[in-house]
């Protein structure tokens, strides 16, 4: 396959998966979950798939009232639908909603919820910031030395691109970041401390493949299981070329690539080590990992 075929396929793959995480445009409140366990499911319907399940109390951030007994949410990064009745729903609700990333430049951060609000400063697409609230159709956030107020249009929660987002940029060209790269960081970094487990593939343990794996799939990217099986993934990429969200690679005693984990940018890496026994973020220029490094795979 040429270059430029392949480009043109990695293109597509990224718009399409841009496309389908992109359903949530824009907020309408938040919600607490009143039950003592909600499943969040990929369709509204009680026979639809168990995404995850969220436990009383949780938040969630609400696009949109699909009928009388369901809502489409955001909850942790992922996007799918949770039954209303279980619902405490409210336009306006204060709470740690985690962490989103601006998409487009200049976007404006306001003193309150409202268009009519001044404006504290203006942000580029790619930066993080915390979530402290959803207003209607807006976030209350604070980051980069500023706490203000940010329209859900060009703004999304882990795992959730803004449509108005990805119909401006469907894929990044060379030498940009890519959003989808920044959503997967952003996604892994919620799992800094959870401890290592053999063979784990659970918020409760991962291994470093485990991580990795279930970090892409709440992405909604199907990649393998093991380390050796995910450098088959997606295409190769130079060291010198490393972007935020590239799968890295290494080789330990027992086979050619045993570690896997995903690159944060500024040279460090987050991965479930066995060693400290806990996701943590490294340093590729650790000896051993310079030692043991073999490449990486762009799978976004």
């Amino acid at each position: 396959m040429n270059r430029k075929t392949l480009k043109t396929l990695l293109a597509v793959s990224v718009t399409a998966v841009a496309l389908s995480a992109s359903a949530m445009a824009a907020s309408i409140g938040g919600a607490s979950v009143k039950a003592d366990a909600l499943n969040l499911r990929t369709a509204p319907s009680t026979d639809a798939s168990v995404i995850t399940t969220s436990p009383c109390g949780s938040v969630v951030v609400v696009g949109d009232k699909v009928d009388d007994n369901w809502y489409k949410v955001v909850y942790r990064g992922a996007t799918g639908y949770m039954a209303s009745e279980f619902l405490n729903f409210s336009e306006t609700m204060g709470g740690n909603f985690g962490t989103g990333t601006i998409y487009g430049n200049c976007v404006r951060i306001r003193e309150g919820a409202s268009l009519d609000s001044g404006i504290l400063t203006t942000l580029n697409n790619g930066t993080r910031l915390s979530v402290l609230g959803v207003y209607g159709g807006w976030y209350k956030v604070q980051g980069t030395g500023v706490e203000g107020y940010v329209h859900s249009d060009y703004f999304a929660l882990n795992g959730g691109v803004s449509d108005n987002f990805s119909d401006m940029n469907p894929s990044p060209s060379d030498g940009e970041v890519s959003p989808l790269g920044q959503i997967i960081v952003d996604t892994a970094m919620k799992y800094m401390g959870t401890p290592y487990v053999w063979g784990g593939t659970t918020e409760s343990g991962f291994d470093c493949s485990g991580l990795v794996y279930y970090v892409y799939k709440e992405c909604g990217y199907s990649i393998n299981r093991t380390a050796a099986s995910i450098y088959e993934n997606g295409s190769y990429v130079e060291k010198s070329d490393l972007k935020i969200g590239d799968a890295v690679c290494f080789s330990t005693n027992s086979a050619s690539i045993g570690h896997v984990g995903i690159y944060i940018g500024d040279g460090q890496f987050i991965h479930a080590s066995s060693g400290s026994g806990s996701v943590i973020i490294s340093e590729l220029s650790l000896d051993y990992y310079t030692r043991n490094y073999v490449g990486a795979r762009r799978l976004v």
